[in-house]
């Protein structure tokens, strides 16, 4: 079941801060040896030919989380840390040295590139609401107030809707994924569960309790929050109402959608949710089922769709 506003996004007012940074925080930077950033003669760039010599950053050193060969693609990778919060462009300047096996030859990278979002701010409207059209995983939203005090966020991940009272001036990560979590599928190898998963990478946190729909999920599934490598059953309640289950919460998370019981990855049963025989609903009394082990259908193949995946190389732009 999808969702339906009893408003119309009409009137939205929103500003758009260009930050012309390259790249974003959280990203992996590709260099794979046509950049004329580099210095000396550059043979194909694997742990065959090169190790890594030095790392020397004149800015920016605490965004980079490592620098790595991927012997895969032959590039060399800078990790960058993620950062959910700063609305700041940051300067990353710095070298590199690479220096080839069995020789006293070195070649150097020269980076200066920028790190950032673009930022979108939000206005509150004179019915004090604030609705985000589109989500993109490149952009924070700051909350924009023009003497209203607060207004009502609201905005949706896929058939899962989000609405929250927000402040002047606030600033969050709102993007969500639906990559499958490995951890999960392994631990219910033996289950044919059929298992989808909402995760929020910049788990926002709002100072005011959010109300978090999910459209499409039938009464009798299983809604749970991964934390800390744990399974535990969600809060959330069925609410015949809305024909949804429907959760208050301060921090958008990860979750996990089942048509059956699953186990943790610690190994351990999640939550109310029993490792045999039927499992009760704490909110609506009514038995729900128990995971059995049966063929490995939905799960494995998910695990092999996972272990088929490479993530799409990026180079860095010419100065």
């Amino acid at each position: 079941m999808k969702r339906v506003f009893a408003f119309i996004m009409a009137a939205v007012m929103l500003t758009v801060m260009a930050v012309a940074a390259d790249f974003n925080p959280g990203t992996k930077i590709r260099f794979n040896g046509n950049e004329d950033r580099w210095e000396g003669d550059l043979k194909a760039i694997n742990t065959d030919n090169y190790s890594v010599s030095s790392v020397k950053w004149e800015q920016g050193r605490d965004l980079v989380s490592s620098v790595t060969i991927d012997n895969d693609d032959e590039v060399l990778v800078v990790a960058l840390k993620h950062d959910y919060k700063s609305t700041k462009e940051k300067t990353l300047e710095g070298t590199i040295k690479l220096r080839e096996k069995g020789k006293s030859r070195y070649a150097t990278l020269s980076i200066n590139c920028t790190i950032g979002y673009e930022v979108m701010e939000l206005t509150i409207d004179a019915n004090g609401d604030v609705d985000v059209p589109t989500i993109d995983s490149g952009t924070l939203y700051r909350i924009e107030d023009e003497g209203q005090g607060y207004g009502t966020l609201s905005f949706s991940a896929g058939d899962t809707d989000i609405s929250v009272r927000v402040y002047d001036d606030e600033v969050y990560y709102l993007a969500h994924n639906n990559d499958a979590i490995k951890s999960v599928l392994t631990a219910n190898n033996d289950s044919d569960a059929t298992i989808d998963f909402l995760t929020f990478p910049g788990t926002p946190t709002f100072n005011a309790t959010a109300t978090v729909n999910f459209y499409g999920v039938e009464e009798d599934q299983f809604i749970y929050e991964l934390k800390n490598g744990r399974l535990n059953r969600s809060a959330a309640k069925w609410s015949e109402e809305n024909g949804s289950w429907e959760l208050k919460t301060r921090t958008l998370g990860s979750y996990v959608i089942s048509d059956k019981a699953l186990r943790s990855p610690t190994g351990t049963s999640s939550g109310s949710s029993g490792s045999s025989g039927g499992s009760v609903n704490n909110d609506t009394g009514t038995n729900n089922p128990s995971t059995g082990a049966n063929d490995v259908t939905g799960v494995a193949t998910a695990l092999a769709l996972i272990s088929l995946a490479s993530a799409a190389a990026i180079s860095l732009k010419k100065d």
